[in-house]
C-alpha cells in the first residue's frame, strides 16, 4: 500500500502578503495522499472582493468529496465548484494517489506538477492556457453564476502510476515562472528527503529569483517565444509562490 507524505509552503507576494496572499492549498495526511494548489485572481481586489477567498473555498469543497471517498480528482473539482458560492476566480491543480499508486491530476490553468524518478524528470504538466498570460479558471460572480466560460469540464486530466521514492512536486505560478524544471531537479536531487525541508527550500528559491533583477526566468522566455511585448524583460516575476511536495512511501 503506498501513501504519499507531503508538506506545502506558501511565500506570499511582498505587496499582498499583510493579507496572506492570493494562493491557498492543500496537503492531506497520508491516508488521503491528496495535494492541490488554487491562485486566486487578483483582479477581484478592486472589485472589493478578497481574491483569496474563492481559492480557499473550491479547495476544502472539493477535498471534502475526495475525504468522502473520490477518488477523481476531476470529479471532485466538478462538485466541490457546485459547492462553491465565493465571488472570485482561480487556477486549480488537484491530485489524488490511490493506495495502488495511480496518481490522477486535475489541472485549469498555470499552476502544474512534476513528478521525479531515479533523479530525472519522468512527467511534467503543461500550461493550460487561452493563450499568452491568460490561464484556464474557474469562477463565479457577485449572483453566484460562473464567471467567464471556463467549467471543470475542460481541466486536463493526467494519470500515472507511481512507485515508492516518487517525488511530486506542485506549485503555483510563482514557482514554475520563476524556477526552471532543471533547477527544481539538481535542487531535490542534492537534498534529504524531507517533504518539508524541499517544501521551504523550493519557495526559497523562488522567492529569490522573483526578486533578482538580472536573470532570466521561463516567464520571460515563454514570453519571447509568443513575441508579447514582456520579451525582452530581464529578471524575476513577483508573484504568490506556493511550493507542495510529495514523496511516495
Amino acid at each position: 500500500m503506498l501513501r504519499l507524505y507531503s508538506a506545502g509552503k506558501i511565500i506570499p507576494h511582498p505587496r499582498k502578503a499583510y493579507r496572506g496572499g492570493e494562493d491557498s492549498y492543500i496537503v492531506s495526511s497520508p491516508t488521503n495522499s491528496t495535494l492541490a494548489v488554487a491562485d486566486g485572481v487578483g483582479g477581484w481586489e478592486s472589485k472589493g472582493v478578497n481574491p483569496r477567498a474563492f481559492a480557499d473555498q473550491i479547495l476544502r469543497s472539493t477535498y471534502g468529496f475526495i475525504k468522502s471517498g473520490e477518488e477523481n480528482p476531476l470529479y471532485a473539482l466538478e462538485a466541490g465548484f457546485e459547492m462553491t458560492n465565493q465571488t472570485g476566480s482561480s487556477t486549480v491543480c488537484i491530485g489524488k494517489m490511490t493506495p495502488d499508486g495511480i496518481f490522477r491530476v486535475a489541472n485549469m490553468g498555470d499552476s502544474g506538477f512534476l513528478i521525479i524518478r531515479n533523479q530525472e524528470i519522468l512527467l511534467q504538466s503543461s500550461e493550460h492556457q487561452h493563450q499568452f498570460n491568460f490561464p484556464y479558471q474557474l469562477g463565479r460572480n457577485k449572483y453566484g453564476e460562473p464567471h467567464g466560460e471556463d467549467l471543470p469540464s475542460d481541466a486536463q486530466m493526467y494519470q500515472i502510476t507511481l512507485e515508492q521514492n516518487d517525488i511530486v512536486v506542485m506549485g503555483s505560478d510563482g514557482l514554475f515562472d520563476n524556477v526552471w524544471p532543471k533547477e527544481i531537479l539538481k535542487y531535490i536531487n542534492t537534498e534529504s528527503r524531507n517533504p518539508i525541508d524541499l517544501a521551504n527550500g523550493l519557495a526559497d528559491i523562488a522567492y529569490e529569483k522573483s526578486q533578482n533583477d538580472e536573470n532570466y526566468v521561463p516567464f520571460f522566455h515563454r514570453a519571447k517565444q509568443e513575441g508579447v511585448v514582456l520579451s525582452n524583460y530581464q529578471g524575476g516575476k513577483e508573484d504568490d509562490i506556493t511550493v507542495l511536495v510529495g514523496i511516495v512511501n
